[in-house]
């Protein structure tokens, strides 16, 4: 694709954006017990607003600032489509819980965001449900737009995707169906207060990492490169890894979780555990969120840092990953990106 056309079409994708946000939005609240709720909804944050996005900004003629990877905006001066800085009070939001839930189901991990602990299984899952349902409520505004009558809408959509709108909105569907699982598995663990019941692998790094992220994938491939969640069976169950980063004051929690008895889950997370080498390791962790967490911040301190062909490099892999042509990338030792390295702590 030639630049121009290209240019073209992730304006296209920015209208869609402005339309998700003007007319896509949803409000409800997704606890299960909606007897209990309590209006308004609340344009609440998957990551902590006053924890981990306050630790990544970067301040500039008198405007703080975080980048997001969905988020893009055209460089003139060196001709690509770079990060977009935008404002912690718009980042990571979505309408998904009432006043009372929100303040009430999370406030053991909100009101102090530096008490994380990670061998807490209630921090954990508390964390764990909040990144899915930001998943789960953004794939519904989603499936709003892709079904909406509004002819601005639907315009849009026709001029940015043509004939791909057919198979993009099956795809959103099949989500959506497979998203129901989890969902409903979820809600009864989180009524029941069973936070246990569920397959914890956390980690702690003493230092502040650039990187915040929350939200559930079916990753393409095992560390080994090995098929995962990979098939055109229409019956194939998908394997869910959940995955929260949080950088703090003086540190980094990283919480991935799956279900007790998922397999397939299980077997990734333990070779995760298993890496023999820090870098590797390392290396893997930002593999792992650039690949699959679409909910994800990095700090500007550790972007606006690196040089020009860093830069367009990175944002060209964001755009192939993104892609719905392109296909799933698999992991080497010499993948680029290390956000967990103590040279790039902030």
């Amino acid at each position: 694709m030639e630049f121009e056309e290209y240019l073209k079409k992730q304006k296209q994708l920015n209208e869609i954006r402005r339309l998700l946000k003007k007319i896509g939005t949803i409000k409800d609240c997704s606890h299960p017990t909606k007897e209990d709720c309590r209006l308004p909804i609340k344009n609440a944050h998957s990551l902590q607003r006053q924890g981990s996005l306050k630790y990544l900004e970067k301040n500039k003629n008198g405007n703080a600032f975080v980048y997001c990877h969905k988020d893009r905006e055209y460089n003139r001066e060196h001709n690509f489509l770079d990060l977009k800085p935008i404002g912690r009070q718009d980042a990571s939001t979505f309408f998904g819980f009432c006043e009372f839930h929100d303040t009430e189901v999370f406030k053991i991990i909100e009101n102090n965001p530096e008490a994380t602990d990670i061998n807490n299984d209630e921090h954990c899952f508390l964390h764990t449900y909040r990144s899915f349902s930001h998943s789960y409520h953004i794939k519904y505004e989603e499936m709003k737009i892709f079904t909406s009558k509004d002819l601005e809408i639907k315009s849009a959509l026709s001029k940015a995707f043509g004939e791909d709108i057919v198979p993009m909105l099956s795809g959103i569907q099949m989500a959506l169906s497979d998203f129901e699982i989890p969902k409903k598995r979820l809600d009864e663990l989180l009524v029941d207060k069973k936070f246990s019941e569920l397959n914890y692998l956390c980690f702690q790094i003493p230092y502040r990492c650039p990187v915040a992220c929350s939200g559930v994938s079916t990753p393409g491939h095992f560390i080994n490169n090995d098929p995962f969640n990979l098939s055109t069976d229409l019956s194939y169950t998908y394997s869910d890894i959940f995955t929260t980063v949080l950088p703090l004051k003086d540190r980094t929690v990283i919480i991935l979780a799956s279900f007790l008895d998922d397999e397939k889950a299980n077997r990734y997370l333990d070779e995760f555990e298993n890496i023999k080498y820090e870098l590797e390791f390392q290396k893997y962790l930002s593999f792992h969120i650039i690949n699959n967490v679409q909910n994800t911040f990095i700090s500007p301190l550790f972007y606006d840092k690196k040089n020009l062909l860093w830069k367009k490099n990175y944002c060209k892999l964001l755009d192939f990953i993104a892609s719905s042509s392109t296909p799933f990338i698999s992991f080497n030792k010499h993948f680029p990106i290390n956000y967990f390295s103590p040279t790039e702590k902030i």
